[in-house]
């Protein structure tokens, strides 16, 4: 440990550096300077992360809900409110200092201390002393001393086979990896708000044509009741128009019940507790990319975050198995101190320099476990790494075909929708002119009902499967939102 210091006492200053170690100040500067170009030399120095680091507010504030809340609206509320997002970013932000604490060895480790005790200054027998100079030896006393000392060390370590580079390279992994889970945690956050957004408006469109229905219902009873009492429809006619309406009542308390778990699923998914009276867009409006399934498998290999952090992780987890290994060989280092003591003024200096090599013989095994324990690791980093990317390709080709499903279903329940209303219109006109049945107008609307709600969950369905295979191929929903409302037609 090297010292340097400047002592002041009663008397003329004395400086250590003149002229009485200019061998201890020559060796500091070369030990600073072999160390600073050891460091400058690796390859791994720190360097900021590259790429988009996620930021979020330290503490969770109240994030009032629009009226009128939109996508984008809840999308933005959900990065600056959402728990989980925070707990990723303050976790990538840990992991990040950690590369400071591995950068450290590379620079001196300063210390410097300062004492004052007054103690006894008997003089202690010790083996192999002349028994004749016992005689010569003064009597204990009570009698005390002041003592003064002060001190500077300073150590470095110079060389350790690789060690450092690894804590170094694993520490930036680490970090790295981290930051990617975050990215992916916002991800996920961002589709299940669009997945629970877009179930808020499915539910409230059922609503809408729930409250249809009934309407509907309810006019085939005034028709029915009006058409029994001037005798041309008959009692079951108006039975029959009775349950379809108490029917329609029923799907309507449960539709409404529907949209209010679902708000409580969207604030939720939006990491707010309490969002007061809001309402969603309910358009049926969809932009639809014919992207191959190839495409979409090849990016998500390549881009999507979760995997890179794994990939990141086993990396890491290489670098601790080469930490582990490093540790067989020596390790060199270089150390030097400066002090002032005495019991009186002026003070006594001393100093000394040295090197110092510490090579490991026998730790009870413990190396040969760590090094094992670091192998386990990494081959089970590289099995989770591989089932990650079997489940990513296996979600791909799911949302993939659960999104072309949905589109084939659109083109169906619109032509579906078109025929009910076409077959309810003429079921109603024949009714009235007396050449129809109550049964067949119950049947049409019955129908027309089930059209409405069939094309509502088929264009929310495809909604809700291209937000996932957004998130599942590794895509930013937000961005990806950015541009749909650049591109977005109608298809009602």
């Amino acid at each position: 440990m090297i010292s340097t210091r400047r002592f002041r006492d009663g008397g003329p200053n004395r400086s250590i550096w003149a002229g009485t170690v200019p061998g201890v100040f020559l060796v500091l500067v070369a030990m600073l300077s072999f160390g600073g170009r050891a460091f400058a030399s690796d390859p791994y120095a720190y360097t900021s992360a590259a790429g988009r680091s996620p930021s979020s507010s330290s503490k969770p504030v109240p994030y009032p809900i629009p009226p009128r809340l939109s996508l984008r609206e809840a999308m933005m509320i959900t990065l600056k409110a959402h728990p989980q997002y925070r707990q990723a970013v303050h976790t990538y932000e840990a992991n990040r200092e950690i590369i400071g604490q591995a950068l450290s060895n590379y620079w001196p480790h300063v210390s410097v201390g300062a004492g004052y005790t007054y103690e006894s200054g008997n003089f202690v027998i010790s083996p192999g002393i002349p028994p004749a100079l016992f005689s010569e030896i003064l009597p204990p006393s009570n009698t005390a001393y002041s003592y003064y000392q002060a001190q500077v060390n300073v150590s470095e370590t110079i060389f350790t086979f690789g060690q450092r580079v690894a804590q170094v390279r694993q520490a930036k992994l680490n970090a790295r990896s981290s930051r990617e889970q975050a990215e992916w945690t916002m991800y996920s956050l961002l589709a299940n708000v669009e997945v629970a957004y877009d179930t808020l408006a499915e539910d409230e469109l059922l609503v809408d044509a729930a409250k249809r229905t009934l309407k509907d219902y309810s006019e085939q009873l005034a028709v029915s009741q009006g058409e029994f009492e001037v005798g041309t429809a008959s009692k079951f006619d108006v039975l029959n128009a009775e349950v379809n309406r108490s029917n329609a009542k029923l799907n309507l308390i449960t539709a409404v019940n529907n949209v209010k778990i679902a708000k409580v699923g969207l604030l939720n998914a939006m990491g707010v507790e309490y969002g007061g009276h809001f309402e969603v867009n309910t358009g049926l409006t969809f932009t639809d990319k014919n992207v191959s399934i190839d495409d979409l498998l090849h990016y998500a290999l390549e881009k999507r975050p979760d995997l890179r952090s794994a990939d990141d992780q086993s990396k890491a987890d290489r670098q601790n198995e080469l930490y582990y290994k490093s540790t067989y060989l020596p390790t060199i280092g270089a150390t030097a101190g400066y002090s002032y003591a005495s019991v009186f003024f002026p003070l006594t200096y001393n100093w000394f320099a040295g090197a110092t090599v510490s090579v490991p013989i026998f730790s009870g095994f413990l190396t040969v476990h760590q090094v094992a324990q670091a192998q386990k690791t990494l081959a089970a980093a590289n099995d989770s790494q591989e089932s990650l990317r079997q489940n990513l390709v296996m979600q791909v080709k799911q949302d993939y075909f659960n999104m072309k499903t949905a589109l084939e279903r659109i083109d169906t329940t619109r032509s579906l929708l078109s025929q009910a209303r076409e077959s309810l219109r003429l079921a109603e006109g024949q009714y009235r002119v007396g050449v129809g049945s109550a049964v067949a107008v119950t049947q049409a609307e019955a129908d027309l009902a089930s059209a409405r709600a069939q094309y509502v969950q088929a264009v929310f369905g495809y909604k809700i499967a291209r937000a996932n295979l957004i998130r599942d191929t590794g895509m930013d929903p937000l961005k990806k939102l950015l541009e749909r409302s650049k591109e977005e037609v109608s298809h009602e």
